[in-house]
């Protein structure tokens, strides 16, 4: 019988292996599919808000750093799936 398509079998799936993780932690990790997303809800809190009536340039408003440290990753657990699932031993994704 073959593994089911889920995130532990996928190929592009990074399970979170610290040793400082409980077990349960262990049973996530990052779907590396597609490129990380910029999550605007934790952008927003970095990102220059203009008084009334200024106009901030949106290469201001942003630091390249900024913009990194509000992407990530989707983060999944190891029994869920997706329609994008490639199964384990194949080619490595080039990111």
């Amino acid at each position: 019988m073959s593994a089911p398509d889920t995130c532990a079998s996928c190929r592009f799936w990074d399970r979170y292996t610290d040793d400082s993780l409980l077990k349960s932690q262990r049973r996530v990790g990052d779907c590396r599919r597609h490129p990380p997303r910029i999550s605007e809800t934790i952008l927003s809190r970095f990102m220059t808000v203009p008084s009334f009536g200024l106009h901030v340039d949106a290469s201001e408003a942003a630091e390249p750093l900024t913009i990194y440290a509000a992407s990530a990753f989707p983060v999944t657990h190891q029994t869920s799936w997706c329609g994008d699932f490639d199964p384990t031993g194949g080619e490595a994704p080039i990111c």
